[in-house]
């Protein structure tokens, strides 16, 4: 019983080492970089492309890679083998923070990019007024006034910057702590099937000891 014990301490004490060990060895690929083409300050109604880049081990480069894009901590599109986002047509409403992950298939290694903030600027200015012929201004009585109404200057845009940024939250936080309770809990099952053999061993080996001790 005591050697079980002192097997069941090791383990749990050289789990950490273990864990370290994994940590240490070449990582799959890098931390993406999210990239705008041709640039993440525009003008409404122009195309940009959002690019997620990381690259593979050589060791690795068989490995697929999924990526996923998000802004303002919202997915804007998930899991998908293309490492672009394309917006045709941008308008005020895409400003904001972008970010994106790469992530492998089975889920197990996962990595996301720093922000990019995006911003969109709108129409700044209204149509210049019709210029009036110089004949019918000297045609025109000298005290005669235009009687058309000024045309209304539409609102500026917001600023991106002044719209209010979030963290994105971490989306596999969750499971990534499901697969460390599962690591867990097989290293009890494994630890558990250890105890039970030892405990055997120990029976069989009692009656032999108790023979020798007669003779």
């Amino acid at each position: 019983m005591k050697l079980g014990c002192g097997l069941t301490a090791w383990a749990l004490y050289m789990f950490p080492a273990v864990l370290w060990a994994a940590q240490m060895l070449p990582e799959l690929f890098p931390a993406p970089v999210l990239k705008a083409s041709p640039s993440a300050e525009l003008q409404e109604g122009s195309p940009v492309t959002l690019s997620c880049q990381t690259k593979l081990s050589p060791q690795r480069s068989a490995t697929r890679l999924l990526f996923s894009f998000y802004k303002d901590g919202k997915t804007v599109r998930s899991r998908n083998l293309s490492s672009e986002f394309q917006i045709p047509t941008a308008s005020v409403e895409h400003s904001g923070s972008y970010w994106c992950e790469a992530a492998t298939e089975d889920s197990q290694v996962w990595k996301h990019s720093p922000q990019l903030e995006v911003r969109v600027q709108g129409p700044s200015s209204s149509p210049a007024s019709p210029t009036l012929n110089p004949a019918s201004q000297k045609s025109a009585a000298p005290e005669t006034t235009s009687t058309e109404p000024p045309r209304p200057v539409p609102p500026l845009a917001t600023p991106a910057s002044e719209l209010p940024v979030f963290c994105p939250p971490d989306p596999h936080l969750h499971h990534q702590m499901g697969i460390l309770l599962k690591h867990m809990q097989d290293v009890r099952v494994i630890l558990g099937h250890l105890v039970v053999e030892l405990r055997d061993l120990s029976g069989h080996l009692k009656p032999e000891s108790t023979k020798g001790a007669a003779k």
